[in-house]
């Protein structure tokens, strides 16, 4: 025996590449072996994937079997509708043009009647019959009977015009719905074999992923004091060809990568270079060898410069791993905390995951040779048991908007960087403070001397912390020679590419000054660019 079961979907998984969906129904079974059918599932599911459990007294699952199926479209009394309207429509398009026409033979009539009239007039005037008057009086009744019949034909115009946008958005509507009623709708169906050794009611939930679905996470970072408060939001949007309703909602972090099973390293050989033979030579040669009866003659040997210590990187290719459906999944899942109804028109719907505030560390960064401006940073440490994923955030300073960021991936207990803009209490100048050139005899050394000052002024309330990053030049040629003379406080750290670091803390209303000097020494014959 066989049955249908109406399932409502009661959870929803939603992954960065798909959903698994759960449903739940009941069926009244019989004492025996039947077979209960879920249809109207989605016809894009992934049909690996789905599972059946089922919960009762004295009750087996034997069999789960999933197959596509077609239904008619249900759009038949939609389109029968529309065919009445575009009739409609058509119709009062049509009695607008009848009225029209009536009008336009009235005019007719009137233009007729007028000459006529005009010479009757003429005649009776002549012979003294009739006046003045009577002309006038006849003259003005053609008018304004003329002037009334062309107020009424304007009138019948816009109304047509209106009608008749009708008519097409109707015709439009009615063509659209033909297309898409003309086709079969596809679904798949679950068909369930269970066996009952007793009358007894069934609870049976079925779960499936589909494609389709995807979410992401924003965040709203708010920096408040020496707190920041993180928003750790998610936006949610499916197209899987089902709503989803208010319904317990989970959101993980898993997601199947590019292997599907656990990749395995292959060998990576390298190879001498083999000499170039060209295409159409070698097809020449081998078609000489064919006709003669004889073996394909070896390649040419390249010349022994090409040959020399030649060695190449042999392309190998990338396994993807064999398709499999498991679903084992590792990662981190976050319930929402209210229910979420997402309807299947692919439209973002936003929700919370969670709120928690961390400790934050506020210092100011300039870079004064590319600007004259302090940045606000703060770092924080993530302190919750969150794994934050890459995705847009917009900061906030208290309750003033500083702009937009992005966050990359931070796990609980690494650390976030936040730019809050430019602090305009914090300033900044650079000075070039000495610039001066040696003299150098013919064949001798010249040496150019040039030094900088950076003054940073605090005009905050309280004391603050400035990183100032600033350079000296590198050298790209060995005989010009670039030396650090003296710099004062002494630089924090100092990279091999020139670029120096001072650590600045200044009270609230007082300044501070990091100074350098360096030189370059170069032959007097030789110019040096870029300084």
């Amino acid at each position: 025996m066989t049955a249908g079961m109406e399932t409502t979907i009661t959870g929803v998984t939603v992954f960065t590449d798909g959903a698994r969906v759960q449903r739940t129904g009941a069926a009244d079974l019989e004492s025996g072996r039947q077979t209960v059918v879920i249809s109207g599932l989605p016809a894009a599911l992934d049909q690996a994937s789905v599972r059946v459990t089922a919960r009762g007294t004295d009750l087996a699952l034997l069999n789960v079997e999933t197959r596509n199926a077609y239904t008619a479209n249900p759009l038949r009394e939609e389109t029968a509708r529309l065919r009445a309207d575009v009739e409609r429509c058509r119709d009062a398009v049509q009695a607008l043009d009848d009225e029209d026409t009536a009008e336009r033979a009235r005019l007719d009539f009137l233009g007729h009647l007028s000459g006529a009239a005009a010479t009757a007039l003429a005649r009776a005037v002549s012979f003294g019959r009739a006046g003045h008057d009577e002309l006038t009086g006849m003259a003005g009744h053609l008018s304004a009977d003329t002037a009334a019949a062309l107020g009424r034909r304007r009138d019948i115009a816009a109304r047509r015009r209106a009608a008749q946008r009708e008519l097409d958005a109707a015709e439009q509507r009615l063509k659209g719905t033909e297309k898409r009623a003309g086709r079969s709708v596809a679904y798949t169906e679950v068909a369930a074999t269970l066996e009952a050794g007793t009358a007894a009611r069934a609870e049976i939930d079925v779960s499936y992923h589909v494609g389709g679905a995807s979410w992401r996470p924003l965040y709203d970072l708010t920096l408040e004091g020496e707190r920041l408060a993180v928003s750790y939001l998610a936006e949610v949007t499916q197209q899987t060809g089902e709503d989803w309703p208010a319904v317990e909602l989970v959101l993980s972090t898993t997601r199947r990568g590019l292997h599907q099973v656990l990749p395995e390293l292959d060998p990576w050989y390298i190879r001498r270079q083999q000499p170039v033979v060209y295409r159409a030579a070698r097809a020449k040669a081998s078609a000489m060898a064919a006709g003669a009866g004889g073996p394909l003659p070896p390649p040419q040997a390249a010349a022994p410069e090409a040959m020399e210590d030649a060695v190449m990187l042999a392309a190998m290719p990338v396994d993807t791993g064999a398709g499999g459906t498991g679903e084992a999944w590792a990662g981190v899942a976050y319930q929402v905390q209210r229910p979420l109804a997402v309807p299947a028109d692919g439209g973002p719907q936003k929700t919370s995951i969670a709120r928690f505030d961390l400790d934050a560390t506020l210092d100011h960064l300039t870079i004064p040779v590319l600007a004259p401006e302090a940045y606000l940073r703060a770092t924080a440490v993530n302190t919750s048991p969150l794994l934050l994923l890459p995705g847009p955030a917009r900061v906030f300073h208290g309750t003033q908007f500083t702009g937009e960021t992005t966050l990359e991936t931070v796990a609980a207990g690494a650390e976030i960087e936040l730019q809050l803009g430019v602090d305009d209490q914090v300033r900044v100048e650079r000075q070039l403070r000495r610039r001066s050139t040696g003299k150098a005899v013919i064949g001798g050394t010249r040496t150019i001397d040039i030094g900088y000052e950076i003054t940073v002024e605090n005009h905050r309330r309280g004391p603050a912390r400035v990183t100032v990053k600033d350079r000296i030049p590198v050298s790209a040629d060995g005989d010009i020679k670039v030396r650090l003379r003296e710099a004062s406080p002494a630089p924090a750290e100092q990279t091999d590419l020139g670029e120096l670091s001072w650590e600045l803390r200044l009270d609230a209303g007082k300044s501070a000054e990091a100074r350098y000097r360096f030189t370059v020494e170069h032959p007097a014959q030789v110019t040096v660019t870029g300084l």
